[in-house]
């Protein structure tokens, strides 16, 4: 039979090797190269909210460009998929407020997740900065992992929501474009 005939040497079969690791890292970045940047309008600081409302700006700045989406929900909503660079406006009913943001990779696949409480005062603007951070660094001992933005509860290593100031945010936002209409949904008011 064939199948007796042949030996080991002659199958067909290949392991990835080392020099396989650096060409599938090569595929990545072209994979990566060949992403669509974001395509919105440049950022456009938006009028004050109205005394009984406040405003929200959801922006995403990464420390190192990063292929994910981060997926964000405001109060069980829709908000959009964030790319690095975008951001988004919303004028909100004043009052407790419950943000959600999961990092999603290249496919459907949530890898991480973490959410923050806010409480939007009447008239305020509260500038919000999700980023994604994928550098290793050493786990802390239970119960004492520190993520900006976070007071309490499990926390995604990769997913970071910080309340920023006016100062520290518009230079931020400045190089931002906003989340086209397709990846946004507005609020209705409550």
């Amino acid at each position: 039979m064939l199948a007796d005939r042949m030996s080991p040497r002659t199958s067909t079969t290949t392991r990835p090797t080392l020099l396989h690791r650096p060409l599938l890292g090569l595929l990545i970045l072209l994979v990566g190269a060949c992403a669509a940047a974001p395509s919105g309008p440049p950022f456009e600081l938006a009028s004050p909210p109205p005394a009984h409302r406040g405003r929200l700006y959801l922006y995403r700045v990464d420390a190192r460009p990063s292929l994910s989406k981060v997926h964000v929900t405001l109060d069980g909503r829709e908000v959009g998929t964030f790319r690095d660079g975008e951001y988004e406006t919303l004028e909100v009913s004043a009052g407790p407020r419950h943000l959600r943001v999961g990092l999603r990779g290249f496919g459907l696949l949530q890898w991480g997740w973490n959410d923050q409480r806010l409480h939007v005062e009447p008239g305020e603007t509260l500038f919000v900065e999700l980023s994604v951070r994928l550098a290793a660094r050493e786990l802390p001992a239970a119960g004492e992992l520190e993520i900006g933005g976070r007071d309490e509860g499990s926390a995604s290593e990769n997913v970071f929501i910080e309340l920023q100031n006016a100062e520290t945010a518009l230079p931020r936002l400045a190089g931002t474009t906003r989340l086209t209409p397709a990846e946004t949904a507005t609020e209705t008011a409550h």
